[in-house]
């Protein structure tokens, strides 16, 4: 497979990132109102968590927009 050049790592990543975060808080929202009804601290736990799950994938792909920098 032919290298990408850095601009079109970051065009990529940067749509993945747009498109993939608002999907991942609309699929939030969504499972949230639909399980969580009940007590608030169960709702404030289940957004916590959520909240953060997020940023695991998003610094892989923020690496891999890096890589075609670093050479």
């Amino acid at each position: 497979m032919e290298q990408q050049r850095p601009a079109a790592r970051s065009v990529y990543g940067m749509l993945i990132l747009i498109f993939g975060l608002a999907a991942y808080a609309f699929a939030v929202a969504a499972v949230g109102d639909l399980l969580i009804e009940g007590h608030l601290a169960f709702q404030i736990i289940y957004y916590l968590i959520t909240g953060v799950v997020w940023i695991f994938p998003v610094g892989k792909l923020l690496r891999w927009m890096a890589e075609a920098y670093k050479k």
